[in-house]
């Protein structure tokens, strides 16, 4: 009986080595797991928060649509004295996309449709310019503020002009019965001239030029713009030959300045 109460105990003593060993791992493992639950824990946390912050920056493209009034009239070069170019008011109405590139930078390009007129004099006429088209100008915006509290932006840009019909409304031949230039008199007849002054708004007499905006936007989506633009290409092709050579008359670049109210869906 003795004998066998040794050997129990002799075997205890030789158990307790693996058994605390056992313990051992079994911490280690349990700790092992707690560390992964807590990594899990935080990427979770860190995941969760980087989509609230998502929904709190603005959108990539967004768009909206704006309305407005425009003036418009020509630059005449050359020909100082025999020609020029009272503005007239019309309108347009048109859509843009907005691509954010930073927060405070982005390209917006535009499709607008417009009406134009002006008066235009020379020698002893003046006609009433009209014309009908669209314009696509593509601007490279600088933006300050925020879209919570509204931003001021402004950029220039380029532009092309289509136009798709165009007329003269009236002729005036004799310049008293015109209406008042902006300094309240007529033109002042200097030279006859032979021009046909209705390519002035002719359908191959498209062009581009620069274009720069200046606006406020508020924190709802309500802005208003004020453009400009003008063109580098001459419309009117007023040349004559003089020793062989075409020899221009007269250049004639149209400009016009836009007031324009609009919404942006965000």
């Amino acid at each position: 009986m003795m004998k066998r109460l040794i050997q129990i105990c002799l075997l205890g003593l030789l158990l307790i080595p693996y058994s605390t060993k056992a313990q051992i791992q079994t911490t280690d493992m349990q700790m092992k797991m707690d560390e992964a639950k807590a990594r899990l824990e935080d990427f979770n946390t860190e995941h969760k928060m980087d989509s609230l912050d998502q929904e709190n920056l603005p959108r990539i493209v967004s768009g909206g649509l704006f309305a407005g009034v425009n003036t418009s009239n020509f630059i005449i070069t050359r020909d100082h004295h025999t020609m020029s170019s009272y503005m007239r008011v019309g309108a347009e109405l048109g859509g843009f996309l907005d691509f954010y590139v930073t927060k405070h930078f982005a390209v917006q390009p535009q499709v607008i449709f417009t009406a134009h007129q002006n008066y235009f004099a020379a020698t002893d006429t003046t006609n009433h310019l009209w014309s009908f088209g669209a314009e696509i100008p593509i601007y490279f915006l600088g933006r300050f503020g925020s879209l919570e509290s509204g931003y001021i932006q402004f950029g220039g840009g380029l532009f092309t002009h289509f136009t798709f019909a165009s007329n003269v409304a009236d002729k005036y031949q004799n310049l008293d019965e015109a209406p008042a230039t902006v300094s309240g008199q007529p033109q002042r007849v200097l030279a006859e001239d032979n021009y046909d002054y209705s390519r002035l708004y002719s359908l191959h007499n498209n062009h581009f030029g620069v274009c720069a905006l200046v606006g406020y936007e508020c924190f709802f989506g309500m802005f208003i713009n004020a453009t400009y633009k003008i063109s580098l290409s001459d419309i009117a092709g007023f040349y004559r030959e003089m020793k062989g050579t075409e020899v221009a008359d007269a250049l004639i670049y149209p400009q016009s300045i836009s007031l324009n109210i609009g919404y942006r869906w965000r």
